[in-house]
């Protein structure tokens, strides 16, 4: 755990926050910000020297936080993924926070960065193709998760992460902890396409 200086907060939709505070994420994982007595799962917008942005789509959380002058972070948490040369996002505007992380860090790293989404910002390429890509990140409402191919990473966001430990058992999905094994997670190992 790690005490962060709280140095931006802009309402949006999401709204953003910027933390000053070193620590080492890879995409795929996540933290949670402790203002006692909560604690609060979140996704990592982006990392990058010692600047940390999260994305908050409450109101009432954004408001508790960006009063603060300074939080607690504790994390990362979760399994990183492993971005491959190729990574295609699989998004909705209201989803799309929870790709930007790993999508800049491919593209950082080199890789070629496509996404899937009609209504989202133009940071990187659009496109239709599914086809040719060695890693295919989505965050999409759950009940699309059947339309997506099956070696995709899914954000599970719907699940409650309770303990962020994997002894609770509250995040389980079909024998899966995404608060250990996530929170991006195989669609096949979700979701049963027959």
């Amino acid at each position: 755990m790690k005490y962060a200086n709280v140095i931006r907060a802009e309402r949006g939709d999401p709204s953003e926050i910027d933390l000053e505070v070193e620590i080492n994420t890879l995409p795929g994982q996540f933290l949670t910000i402790i203002i006692p007595p909560y604690e609060i799962p979140m996704g990592i917008g982006d990392a990058k020297n010692g600047l940390l942005t999260i994305f908050v789509e409450s109101p009432k959380l954004f408001d508790l936080i960006s009063r603060k002058d300074r939080v607690i972070v504790k994390g990362p948490l979760g399994r990183p993924i492993k971005l491959g040369n190729s990574v295609l996002g699989i998004t909705d505007k209201m989803h799309y926070h929870d790709l930007i992380y790993p999508l800049r860090t491919a593209i950082r790293r080199g890789s070629k960065v496509g996404l899937v989404c009609n209504d989202c910002p133009e940071e990187f390429e659009k496109t239709e193709h599914l086809d040719g890509w060695d890693t295919i990140l989505a965050s999409v409402p759950r009940e699309k998760l059947k339309e997506l191919p099956s070696n995709s990473l899914v954000f599970v966001r719907w699940t409650k992460m309770n303990c962020m430990m994997g002894v609770c058992g509250v995040c389980e999905v079909n024998g899966y902890l995404p608060c250990i094994e996530g929170p991006f997670m195989q669609v096949s190992h979700i979701v049963d396409k027959r």
